[in-house]
């Protein structure tokens, strides 16, 4: 039986008619019982922890991140995030050339990920020729933020199998592909070895302890990465709970096996299928009712057809899954409704509940149609503060829906918060603080910390079809909690994302520590 004591801490449990624990005893994972006195006498003799009058948070989890495709970019891919100009672009991308010791004719590409046009001096969107000035006889290729656009350079787009000096209509003499259309150029570049799958999966796994995460819902690219999980699992316990989001590439496959939600264990189990709708604000792709405000000639784009997209969720539905689709604009929001509402018309009522990954732009019927049909919502509070250009784009009106999480909340949404890693920094306590500080584009979109808190932990649970209160600082609960180096209740509301992580607790066990 393993025993531990945490003494001589605050335990924020979030019961205002509960007097605050000030010690938890651990057993087997669980929390066994706890005091208000900071030293309890008549405990079992176990090992225990001082926590030095420290603050502690119910464990956060991020509900939505792309976990070892992150560890695979920090090993492969130059950061490109906050880049002001196409000079520091192509800087960062010759220093990373360097740090590979690239050249030509070795097979390897030049890879970076994270630019912003919105944010370059220039701006616009890089190009091809842009990109040959940096390279021009190594594939290079880098990825927009959102991770819905790429520029290829012309090396690239020729490896791939694409025209680089075609029309627009039929190649891409920019060399910038969206959505769907940026797969001849990720599958073109060499795939990594099972062992740099697996060293990915095991930084970004520790990375994310010591980031103050107890969990994270992990969207699964391919086969690669699940495999790389499941390795690393049998090597030993994982630092953080990981839920796979298999794609719905793999469900076939999934489903052939006998797998299904929930199937796994408390450190590695397999959560839903993913399913895209539509793309990004960022990119112009996210689908919309209305035109564009800053380009009106585009409404962006939906991935699948209407009928195809519903024919898909219907599958996911009859296969045994719980099902989450990315969904940005409100056009998207309103055929992925649609598609889960078929669902349930053929199949009847699903056994999780459905999520809308994002959910970034509503109104009072999309809201009404999300509270009637059960739907949840995994949602970024970091982006309100990266889209500073939203009203620009959606127009002032419009933009009052866009990352509306005091609205969403208010509807009785399910919500659960997430950083979409790697489009955002891996960060709890900038996540929490971000969405108690909103920008001032939409400052009437903040939440009060305690439900801030709660969103982090019990949301994620319960969008996994948890019972409610799951993920709590109580008696009986996973022992998974983050320990602060400051009160954020006592802290500025501006100051909370700075607020250090001392520790990470998983299963009472210690996952990262400062100290």
């Amino acid at each position: 039986m393993f025993e531990r004591l945490f003494l001589n801490g605050c335990f924020l449990h979030l019961d205002p008619n509960t007097p605050e624990p000030r010690a938890l005893l651990v057993r087997d994972g669980r929390i066994a019982a706890w005091s208000t006195d900071a030293r309890p006498a008549g405990w079992p003799e176990a090992p225990a922890v001082d926590l030095g009058g420290r603050t502690v948070i119910p464990g956060p989890v991020d509900a939505h991140c792309h976990l070892v495709s992150y560890g695979m970019l920090c090993a492969q891919e130059a950061d490109l995030r906050g880049a002001a100009s196409l000079a520091e672009v192509g800087r960062r991308l010759r220093t990373h050339a360097e740090k590979l010791a690239l050249r030509p004719g070795d097979g390897r590409w030049l890879l970076g990920r994270g630019f912003e046009q919105d944010r370059l001096a220039e701006g616009r969107w890089p190009s091809r020729h842009d990109l040959d000035q940096i390279a021009a006889q190594i594939p290079l290729r880098i990825t927009r933020v959102c991770g819905h656009a790429l520029v290829a350079n012309t090396a690239a787009l020729r490896s791939a199998g694409l025209d680089p000096a075609g029309s627009q209509e039929d190649g891409f003499p920019e060399g910038v592909l969206t959505e769907e259309r940026q797969g001849a150029i990720y599958r073109a570049v060499p795939d990594a070895t099972a062992a740099d799958w697996r060293a990915a999966a095991r930084r970004a796994c520790a990375e994310a302890a010591r980031a103050g995460f107890v969990g994270v819902h992990s969207l699964m690219a391919d086969e690669r990465e699940v495999r790389a999980l499941i390795d690393l699992r049998r090597e030993g316990p994982l630092p953080v709970r990981v839920l796979m989001q298999l794609p719905y590439s793999m469900l076939e496959h999934a489903a052939g096996i006998g797998l299904r939600t929930g199937y796994g264990g408390d450190y590695l189990s397999i959560g839903a299928i993913k399913l895209f709708s539509d793309g990004s604000l960022g990119a112009r792709t996210a689908a919309l009712l209305e035109p564009y405000t800053d380009d009106p000639t585009t409404v962006g784009e939906l991935i699948y057809p209407p009928d195809e997209l519903a024919r898909r969720v219907q599958r996911v539905h009859a296969a045994g899954f719980q099902v989450c689709i990315h969904a940005i604009g409100d056009r998207a929001m309103e055929t992925t409704l649609d598609a889960i509402e078929s669902a349930v018309n053929v199949h009847g009522p699903w056994s999780f509940p459905p999520r809308i990954e994002h959910a970034s732009l509503v109104n009072p019927r999309i809201l009404a149609r999300m509270r009637s049909l059960g739907v949840g919502a995994a949602i970024q509070p970091q982006f309100a503060r990266s889209d500073y250009w939203a009203p620009e784009r959606l127009g002032s009106d419009r933009a009052r829906g866009c990352y509306a999480f005091h609205t969403l909340a208010e509807a009785g949404i399910p919500l659960a918060g997430s950083t979409d890693c790697p489009v955002e920094e891996l960060d709890a306590m900038a996540a929490i603080g971000q969405a108690v500080t909103r920008p001032e584009w939409s400052p009437q979109e903040s939440l009060p910390l305690d439900r801030v808190l709660r969103l982090f932990s019990e949301g994620a649970y319960a969008l996994r079809g948890f019972p409610p209160g799951t993920g709590r600082l109580a008696p009986g609960q996973a022992a998974d909690f983050v320990v602060l180096e400051a009160d954020p209740r006592r802290a500025p509301p501006a100051e909370i994302e700075r607020i250090p992580v001392f520790m990470t607790v998983v299963g009472g066990e210690t996952a990262s520590s400062a100290s």
